[in-house]
């Protein structure tokens, strides 16, 4: 069979009650620079059973631009039944999945994700994410979920493959490798993807020059179930990919130490991620949401992530977000960073 000179690429937005953030991420994707090696040809936005404005958004957005397409479910199912939706319309050589609460930090975005597909023989690819410093805020919350971004920026830097290299805010799966996946409601969307790619040996990739930022919880309660559920389900994903992988192969060496260090480093938001990391450790001790997590069910509030229109470049340089004045983005990493 003769192979198609460009790849035909989907992206697919699940969505739940996301007024506040899909119209932004939709125009993001749509104004995307694309290449001649690939074409986006479809735009889904999966409403699960949204009870919001999101469906009119996405609607008014598809009246604009013929790739946008709504698809709704009259029963709120969870992510990971959209994503075995999206998997079962879709023949594009490329799935890219992106929450709608992300946006794309410009232009090249969606070139630089999608490359390592053009250039090699990737099965998942993440993107950058980044948080922004958020500025002075009386909030604990905001200064927890950047110190959240803090440890996970640094523990990929040390060690690439592990159990924060997971994240499923933004990710592209290879048509080879995404059409035969069926994901189980019970396990969280991103971890099954991620360990499913692991254990069959296919090649993933951490494309930090692909920078999407994502938000904030809003409150201690929604930082809270953001780790109570993933406490939750990397037990699951313990009982379906083996102990050996989660806690051996997926480990990451000098965890607390790096912990301890970052605190050091950035009293003020460490120490804020402590207090609200144990009141999530409490709450996943306590089993609150299990029965909704079991159901594949664990949306959280989603405010508006307000960025620069002309997309500023960002810098990152020993664990902090710089934001010079200048249009193109620069993702570079300082030499003197250290190792902690």
């Amino acid at each position: 069979m003769q192979r198609r000179a460009y790849l035909r690429v989907d992206i697919v937005i699940p969505a739940y009650n996301e007024e506040n953030c899909v119209g932004d991420v939709l125009r993001d994707v749509m104004v995307a620079k694309q290449s001649d090696w690939f074409r986006i040809q479809n735009i889904y936005v999966i409403s699960d059973a949204s009870t919001d404005g999101t469906d009119d958004i996405v609607q008014q957005a598809g009246s604009e631009d013929r790739r946008v397409k709504l698809i709704t479910k009259a029963e709120r199912k969870g992510k990971q039944d959209s994503v075995n939706k999206a998997i079962s319309i879709t023949d594009a050589d490329v799935l890219v999945f992106l929450d709608a609460d992300t946006r794309l930090a410009n232009e090249d975005a969606l070139v630089n994700l999608l490359r390592y597909f053009h250039e090699g023989q990737a099965a998942l690819v993440q993107g950058g994410l980044v948080r922004v410093r958020p500025g002075f805020t009386l909030n604990p919350v905001k200064h927890a979920a950047y110190f959240d971004w803090i440890l996970v920026d640094k523990v990929r830097r040390v060690k690439p493959i592990s159990w924060w290299s997971v994240d499923g805010r933004v990710m592209a799966l290879s048509r080879d490798f995404y059409q035969h996946l069926v994901l189980p409601l019970s396990l969280a969307d991103d971890q099954f993807i991620f360990y499913s790619c692991i254990k069959e040996g296919r090649k993933f990739v951490w494309a930090e020059d692909a920078v999407f930022y994502y938000g904030l919880p809003q409150s201690i309660a929604d930082f809270s179930k953001q780790w109570s559920r993933y406490h939750f389900y990397t037990n699951k994903s313990r009982q379906e990919f083996g102990r050996h992988l989660i806690d051996n192969d997926m480990r990451i060496p000098g965890l607390g130490r790096t912990i301890v260090s970052s605190i050091l480093r950035h009293p003020r938001c460490g120490l804020a991620w402590a207090l609200c990391y144990l009141v999530s450790n409490i709450e996943f001790r306590l089993g609150r949401h299990f029965k909704e997590y079991k159901r594949g069910l664990f949306g959280t509030n989603s405010a508006a992530l307000r960025i620069p229109s002309n997309r500023v470049a960002i810098v990152i340089i020993q664990d902090e977000i710089k934001i010079p004045s200048k249009v193109v983005i620069d993702i570079r990493q300082d030499k003197r960073r250290n190792s902690d």
